[in-house]
C-alpha cells in the first residue's frame, strides 16, 4: 500500500509555493524599485517573518500572545551588539562585556545567534507561562513585553536607554530578507504538518479532548512558543540591520498592534493567511501614510493633511474583517485548501487512504489476560455535597461493563476519576495492578486508557482523518504510522469515506463515532464510553451496537459503557453495575439487574422486569 496522506502532494505543493511566490513577487518589486521603496519592502518582509512567527504559536494553539515582539526586541539588540563596530560600541554601550563588544560578527552569524538566544529565552519564559490558563497567557505575555521594554529603555550603559543605538551596520538587503521570509514560511508549514503541530492544533480545537488522547498541552505549546521566539528574533535582527537605528519603542506597542492586525486580517490558522495579511496590511498602511501628508486622487480630488489616517484605516480594516470574515482573508486555510482552487480538479484532494492490511488482518495487540482497571473506595464531594461514596468498580480484560443509574447518580464523575480528569477525596485507582491515582489524563491515555465524553467534542477544523490520527500521535506514534492507524480505525467504523471532511461538518452520529475512533486510535486496553448513543436515532443506534459489538474483539480492549438506552446495555454488556446517589446499588448480569426490585424501583421501572420461566 502507498503511504496514507492527509492531503495530496499537489495540494501540499500549492500550499507551499503560493506564499513563496507572493514573497518572491514582493522581493523582485522591491529590488527593482527606488532606494526608498526597496527599504520599505525590506522592512515589510522583516515584519512578515515576525507575523509568521506569531502564526506558529497563535495560529496553532489558538492562544493570543502579545509578547512576541519582546523576542524581536531581544533579537535586534543581540544582533546589534554582535555587529556594532568596536569604536561605536565603546561610545554607545560602555557597559557591554568586552568579548561581545569586540565580536564584530557578520550579519548571517549574528542573526543565527540572535535567533538561537531568542528561542532559548522563549522556552525559559514559556516554562512558567504555558502552565497557566489560556486566559492568563495573553496577559502574562504582554507583561513580558512591558518588562523587556523597561529593561532596554533604562539600561543606559548597555542598550543606550531611551536614546537608543545608531550607526548599526545596514547589511539586510531586500533579497536576503526575501530568502529569510521564504525560510520562515517553509519552517512554519513544516511545523504545522508535523506530529507536534497536529497535537497543538488539537489543543486549539478542544483541550479536554486533546488531553484525553495523551497530548501534553504544556509541552506542545512550549515547543511552538520556542519556535515563534526564533522567528521573531530573526525578524528583529534583520529589521535593525536594515534601518541602522534601534530604540526601545521600535518593537513595542505600536509594532505589536500592527503585526497582530496582519495576522488576524489574513487569518491566524494558516501560514498563507499570515503572508497575505502581512503584505495586504503593509500595502494599505503605506498608501494611507502617503495620504496623511496630503494627496491628489486621480488628479481631481485634493486631500489635505490627515494625521492619524493610517491608524484609523487599519483599525477600521481590522473591525470590518472580524465582522465580515472572522477567519480572515484566507479563511484559515492554506493555499492548497482553498475551495476555488480545489474545484479546478480532483488533483488537489487526496483520495481516502486505504487501511494497512497488516493492521486490519493482524491479531489484536497482546493484552495481559488478568489485567483490570479498578477503583477502590472512591469518594468525592463538591462543596460539601457528596457525589461518590465509597465506590468500588472493576473492569476486567475481555469484558464489557455497563454502568447505569439516574442522572446525578455519579456515573460520569467516576469515569472522570478513572481517567484522571477529577481527583477523588479518598480511594485509589489502579491500572493492571499499578496505582495510578492522581495521574494526569495524558499520562493515563499513554498507559492505555481511552475515553469519550457525553458531548462529541470533535476537532472541528481538522478533517476526520486528522482528528483520529492526532489520537495516535498523542501517545507518541509517528505521523506516518498514525495515518495508517487512523485509516484502519475509520475503516472498521465505516467512516473512511468521510475521512477527508472537516470533523465539525459531520452529522451528529458520525461525530460520536469519530470520538470513539479517536479514542481507539491510542490502542487502549480500557475504553470508557460516556453515553455514546445520546442524540442518535434508531438506525444510528443499531449501527452503533453493531460497531461496538466488534470493538472488544477487534481492538482487544475492555469497555466500560455508560448508557441510558437499556436495550444497548443489555445487548452489549456481560455485567452491569447500578449506581444510585453516589453508591453502588447492584452489580450482576443484565438479567439479574433488570429483575432486581431495588433497581426497578430506583431506575428501570416495571417495564424492564425480566421474564420468568414457566
Amino acid at each position: 500500500m502507498s503511504a496514507a496522506r492527509f492531503r495530496s502532494r499537489p495540494s501540499v505543493a500549492t500550499s507551499l509555493l503560493v506564499p513563496l511566490i507572493l514573497i518572491t513577487v514582493a522581493t523582485v518589486a522591491g529590488a527593482n524599485g527606488t532606494p526608498s521603496f526597496r527599504g520599505t519592502v525590506t522592512l515589510v518582509l522583516c515584519n512578515l517573518i515576525v507575523v509568521v512567527g506569531l502564526q506558529i504559536f497563535v495560529g496553532n494553539s489558538g492562544i493570543y500572545s502579545f509578547g512576541q515582539l519582546g523576542f524581536a526586541t531581544a533579537g535586534a539588540y543581540i544582533a546589534t551588539f554582535l555587529t556594532l563596530p568596536a569604536a561605536l560600541a565603546v561610545l554607545q554601550t560602555p557597559g557591554l562585556p568586552h568579548f561581545i563588544a569586540d565580536a564584530h560578527l557578520g550579519s548571517l552569524l549574528s542573526t543565527l545567534i540572535a535567533a538561537t538566544i531568542c528561542g532559548l529565552l522563549a522556552i525559559a519564559i514559556g516554562l512558567p507561562l504555558m502552565r497557566t490558563s489560556t486566559l492568563a497567557i495573553p496577559i502574562s505575555t504582554f507583561a513580558f513585553l512591558v518588562v523587556v521594554y523597561n529593561v532596554v529603555a533604562n539600561w543606559d550603559r548597555v542598550t543606550g536607554g531611551q536614546s537608543g543605538l545608531v550607526n548599526v551596520p545596514t547589511t539586510t538587503s531586500v533579497e536576503s530578507a526575501g530568502l529569510w521570509a521564504g525560510a520562515a514560511v517553509i519552517l512554519s508549514l513544516a511545523f504545522k504538518w508535523s506530529a507536534s503541530g497536529y497535537r497543538l492544533q488539537a489543543t486549539r480545537e478542544d483541550e479536554v479532548a486533546a488531553r484525553s488522547v495523551g497530548i501534553g498541552v504544556m509541552r506542545e505549546r512550549l515547543i511552538a512558543f520556542g519556535l515563534s521566539g526564533v522567528l521573531c528574533g530573526v525578524g528583529g535582527a534583520l529589521a535593525v540591520h536594515q534601518s541602522g537605528v534601534l530604540n526601545p519603542t521600535t518593537f513595542y506597542f505600536g509594532a505589536t498592534v500592527t503585526t497582530m492586525t496582519m495576522l488576524v486580517v489574513g487569518g491566524a490558522r494558516s501560514v498563507f493567511g499570515a503572508v497575505v495579511g502581512a503584505l495586504a496590511i503593509a500595502t494599505v498602511n503605506e498608501l494611507l501614510r502617503g495620504v496623511e501628508n496630503g494627496a491628489n486622487l486621480f488628479g481631481a480630488i485634493s486631500i489635505g493633511e490627515a494625521p492619524g489616517l493610517a491608524a484609523i484605516g487599519l483599525g477600521l480594516l481590522l473591525l470590518a474583517t472580524m465582522i465580515a470574515m472572522p477567519n480572515g482573508l484566507a479563511g484559515g486555510l492554506e493555499a492548497g485548501e482553498l475551495p476555488w482552487l480545489r474545484r479546478l480538479g480532483p488533483w488537489t484532494t487526496a483520495p481516502p487512504p486505504e487501511p494497512c492490511d497488516a493492521i486490519v488482518k493482524g491479531a489484536p495487540v497482546d493484552r495481559p489476560a488478568d489485567g483490570a482497571l479498578s477503583a477502590t473506595g472512591i469518594s468525592l464531594a463538591f462543596s460539601g455535597l457528596e457525589v461518590l461514596a465509597g465506590i468500588d468498580l472493576t473492569l476486567k480484560q475481555g469484558e464489557t461493563l455497563g454502568l447505569i443509574g439516574t442522572n446525578g447518580a455519579g456515573k460520569t464523575t467516576i469515569v472522570n476519576v478513572l481517567s484522571g480528569f477529577q481527583k477523588s477525596d479518598a480511594g485509589t485507582v489502579s491500572l493492571d495492578g499499578i496505582d495510578v491515582s492522581g495521574h494526569s489524563p495524558a499520562r493515563l491515555a499513554r498507559a492505555g486508557l481511552g475515553r469519550t465524553f457525553q458531548a462529541a467534542l470533535p476537532f472541528p477544523h481538522l478533517s476526520g482523518l486528522e482528528s483520529v490520527a492526532v489520537g495516535a500521535m498523542g501517545t507518541g506514534t509517528s505521523r506516518r504510522q498514525a495515518l495508517t492507524v487512523a485509516a484502519d480505525v475509520l475503516d472498521r467504523l465505516n467512516l473512511l469515506e468521510r475521512g477527508g471532511l472537516p470533523a465539525g461538518s459531520l452529522p451528529a452520529g458520525s461525530q460520536r463515532l469519530l470520538g470513539i475512533a479517536r479514542a481507539l486510535a491510542i490502542r487502549p486496553r480500557y475504553l470508557l464510553l460516556d453515553e455514546p448513543a445520546a442524540g442518535l436515532n434508531g438506525a444510528e443506534c443499531e449501527e452503533l451496537v453493531a460497531i461496538l459489538g466488534g470493538v472488544r474483539e477487534d481492538f482487544g480492549c475492555a469497555i466500560l459503557l455508560i448508557e441510558h438506552d437499556m436495550s444497548i446495555v443489555m445487548e452489549l454488556c456481560s455485567r452491569v453495575q447500578v449506581l444510585d446517589d453516589g453508591r453502588t446499588l447492584r452489580i450482576g448480569s443484565p438479567e439479574e439487574v433488570q429483575s432486581d426490585p431495588a433497581v426497578l424501583e430506583s431506575y428501570l421501572g416495571s417495564s424492564f422486569l425480566a421474564p420468568v420461566d414457566a
